[in-house]
């Protein structure tokens, strides 16, 4: 979600190297030894996202001491170039780190194995389940079901006069409004790429329409226009009412200036993904909580929105199915499930295992836990590139507010063609 899907073009000289790599041909085993090394590639597991999968993994060659796991670690703006060739000579990893929009991918171009009959699919919580699916069977353990919302630096909010987070639209106006008049920083909507437009649309879409939208779109039965016109309206009123400069907005990176700027306490609000909940536990300097974003009528509870993010399938043209399987499961497994959860401030996605508690988050927690969210809508979209097509009309609304609601949803309704999965 952070980054945009990259789709590349299998290059000669990528080609080449892909002949080179380790991973589903089988290159790994011992020959007559017993011992398999299953290759694993991840966009998680290194650099800044460890996500605990080192220490599981290490646990993983204890319980299974004749696999070898050789984990590779891909930063995701990387992660399809590198895949795409690799599977397309059926020398790619073993076990693959997947989303929803790879799971479509790789699963019509033969690249995935039917992962229906394992013991964790009974576990999956229904909502979650259909974005690891392809026509009813499945493909991918879905692990990650992150929250997206509202941070509050609850220090600024207290130099204002405000004791409380917003939980009302009609709140989060006057509160914003409120900040104004007493010189305090307000809302960072750091939108340059387009995608903070997309999270907050999404944020507030949770509050203000039905949750069969999503669902009901790639079928037909769901529009841009005129559904999401109280969304796009109310993000309007951010722009315009004189809190929100929408092309400052527009200059400012998300999630590094963004996130910095935060921590920095330099603003009162943001919105932004629990991924960064320890980021700013370890570098603000003041009292913060994530909340799920108040977007609803007076007297409302906010609905949170979640995104579902990683997960994991096994490579079609692996010779070690059943080593890449027993590690899908070992991942799907309550005590290792939950420390991944801990580690990346996730919601839960199966049955059998509780979510992890988050102190800083946890009004969002409460609202999870007592059903007020919903799976981000346009998740259940399957044009590949429905995210680029929503960041050009969020760009253009943050510029120019002033625009049509319905001319702009028409746009998206023209520009993300409805497509089965």
């Amino acid at each position: 979600m952070r980054k945009s899907l990259l789709v590349a073009g299998a290059a000669a000289a990528a080609l080449a190297m892909a002949g080179c790599s380790s991973g589903g041909s089988g290159s790994g085993s011992t020959a007559g030894s017993g011992k398999v090394t299953l290759t694993v590639v991840g966009f998680e597991g290194g650099g800044t996202e460890l996500a605990s999968i080192p220490e599981i993994n290490a646990d993983f060659q204890k319980k299974y001491p004749d696999i070898t796991i050789d984990y590779k670690y891909v930063a995701n703006g990387e992660y399809d170039q590198y895949n795409n060739t690799r599977l397309a000579a059926k020398t790619d990893a073993d076990v693959l780190m997947t989303n929803p929009t790879r799971v479509q991918q790789w699963q019509k171009q033969g690249y995935l194995e039917d992962l229906s009959s394992q013991a964790w699919v009974s576990q999956l919580l229904p909502n979650v389940a259909p974005f690891g699916q392809v026509n009813g069977k499945t493909y991918a353990f879905t692990q990650q079901n992150i929250p997206i919302g509202l941070y509050a630096n609850l220090d600024i909010l207290k130099k204002a006069g405000i004791t409380d987070v917003p939980q009302t639209w009609p709140d989060f106006l006057a509160a914003l409004q409120k900040l104004k008049d007493a010189g305090q920083p307000g809302l960072l909507l750091a939108n340059q790429g387009g995608w903070t437009s997309e999270q907050l649309t999404l944020a507030l879409a949770a509050n203000l329409l039905p949750d069969t939208w999503g669902a009901g779109y790639d079928t037909g039965s769901s529009s841009w226009n005129p559904t999401f016109t109280p969304v796009f309206d109310h993000i309007k009123q951010l722009l315009t009412n004189g809190t929100v400069d929408g092309k400052l907005q527009n200059g400012i990176e998300p999630f590094n200036t963004g996130n910095a700027d935060f921590a920095a306490g330099k603003w009162a609000f943001t919105v932004m993904g629990a991924w960064e909940l320890q980021n700013f536990q370890q570098n603000a300097k003041f009292d913060f909580s994530f909340n799920p974003f108040p977007g609803g009528d007076a007297g409302s509870k906010p609905n949170g929105v979640t995104f579902v993010g990683s997960g994991w399938g096994v490579n079609a043209a692996s010779k070690h199915k059943d080593a890449a399987e027993k590690y899908v499961a070992f991942m799907a497994d309550p005590a290792n499930d939950s420390r991944y959860l801990a580690a990346e401030n996730s919601f839960t996605t199966l049955k059998d295992v509780p979510s992890p508690q988050m102190p800083k988050a946890a009004a969002y927690v409460d609202a999870f836990n007592a059903g007020h969210s919903q799976v981000s809508p346009i998740e259940y979209l399957h044009y590949p590139t429905y995210e680029q097509e929503f960041w050009k009309v969020g760009t253009s609304l943050f510029n120019d507010p002033t625009q049509s609601s319905s001319s702009l949803l028409a746009k998206l309704d023209q520009t993300i063609p409805k497509t089965a999965a």
